[in-house]
């Protein structure tokens, strides 16, 4: 993993920090209720070099904000780098729990054969979560769409590309 896309966990790490530590000293209501945030990343991505991680926070009832970034490479010749942040509808009225629908913004590195271009990207994804466990601590997610590129140069590369979430897996707290 590049030092760019280090930097970019450990911003993601940063930001969410304060509120983790608000997390573990304030009082819960009940477990379902008590839920205001997650953090997750896929680890199966891990075995084929791609990596992805996600932290999102409740707005209001049936929104919430976060922020994700992922890398991965294929071979030596094309690599990929993202970092954005996003907005989820759940129409269930219960946040962080279930089928949601959002929008997306971010800024996004493509690379191949030895060329390589910074692009700025809106798309929307469709998804659901599970929380899972006694106390309402484990999740699972998974979900997909799509993030229109805009800007850069690199010739024959397609402006179009998937937002995939194959498997997530974390905590919420």
């Amino acid at each position: 993993m590049g030092y760019v896309c280090r930097l970019i966990v450990g911003i993601v790490l940063i930001l969410a920090a304060p509120s983790i530590a608000r997390a573990q000293a304030s009082d819960s209501a009940a477990p379902s209720e008590g839920v205001h945030q997650q953090l997750s990343a896929n680890p199966f991505g891990l075995m084929f070099q791609w990596f992805n991680a996600e932290y999102e926070r409740r707005a209001t009832r049936s929104s919430t904000w976060g922020a994700s970034t992922s890398f991965f490479s294929l071979d030596d010749d094309a690599d990929y780098a993202n970092a954005a942040g996003f907005w989820r509808y759940y129409p269930q009225g219960r946040a962080l729990h279930g089928l949601y629908i959002g929008g997306r913004a971010g800024v996004h590195r493509v690379g191949a054969d030895g060329e390589s271009g910074i692009f700025f990207g809106l798309g929307f994804e469709l998804g659901y979560n599970w929380i899972l466990g006694q106390h309402q601590n484990f999740m699972i997610g998974t979900g997909a769409g799509a993030t229109r590129l805009f800007g850069g140069s690199l010739d024959g590369a397609s402006l179009t590309i998937p937002t995939l979430r194959l498997v997530n897996v974390g905590v919420s707290f």
